[in-house]
């Protein structure tokens, strides 16, 4: 059985309910019943984007209601996730039917850790997707949506505090470093202080992105779209730790 063949041995309570209809429909328009590893393969991605479309329904609803910010938010994950036509209508609609669903997020996390066997990667890409969502508006997210985080870490069995880093400066988005002239992007993405040894800085950075390396990507034949966010922060976290070198090894 190939790696995609075990994420499916998981539970998945998603399938029941309106979310659990689009997921039929899409598997009875979409798969060849006599092309098995092609098809665990989509399986299991068509699973996590109705994972993470729900989840992304639900963690704009929790502080409230859902703003526009939120919705071209997550359209322009769809855009960064570069979707067929096909899975992107089936996202935004997955996203459409979870604003209304009495189904927890805690499920959503749950569900999704185990069917990726809570690969690091994938978390990062999952949480990182929401995070983004969340902090979308230009306001402080509200304690709903910091909570969410904080479980859906736990779930996915990351490092704790992973989230709180990112609040304070450590999560590193493909708009990160664009147009940044200072260096304190930089500190904040490796979550090092300006007065940091050179030496503690290159073990900052070897330890935030050693789960998040390429070619432990590659290892695991994970498709570009799902670990999307993860490799964004490979690039930034690279582009920091090289600004920083430039400066402490003169």
């Amino acid at each position: 059985m190939n790696w995609w063949g075990k994420l499916l041995g998981s539970s998945v309570g998603l399938l029941a309910g309106p979310i659990g209809a689009l997921i039929g429909g899409y598997f009875g328009h979409q798969f060849d019943e006599k092309n098995f590893p092609i098809e665990d393969e989509k399986k299991a991605k068509v699973l996590y984007y109705a994972y993470f479309f729900s989840a992304a329904a639900k963690i704009a609803k929790a502080n409230g209601n859902i703003s526009a910010e939120e919705i071209e938010q997550v359209e322009s994950i769809i855009k960064r996730m570069e979707l067929s036509p096909s899975l992107e209508k089936f996202a935004k609609d997955v996203f459409r039917k979870s604003k209304a669903s009495k189904r927890s997020i805690d499920q959503d996390f749950k569900e999704c850790a185990e069917l990726v066997q809570y690969n690091q990667s994938i978390g990062t890409s999952f949480l990182g997707g929401l995070f983004e969502i969340a902090n979308c508006e230009n306001k402080k997210p509200s304690n709903a949506q910091i909570q969410c985080l904080l479980s859906g870490q736990e779930h996915f069995r990351m490092p704790k505090g992973t989230v709180r880093s990112w609040y304070t400066g450590g999560y590193a988005n493909a708009q990160s470093l664009m147009g940044q002239k200072d260096l304190s992007s930089c500190y904040e993405i490796l979550g090092v202080s300006p007065e940091a040894s050179f030496p503690e800085i290159k073990n900052s950075y070897r330890t935030k992105i050693s789960a998040l390396h390429p070619d432990k990507l590659e290892s695991k034949q994970l498709p570009a779209e799902l670990v999307v966010f993860a490799k964004e922060q490979v690039v930034q976290l690279n582009l920091a730790f090289e600004k920083i070198k430039q400066i402490k090894i003169k």
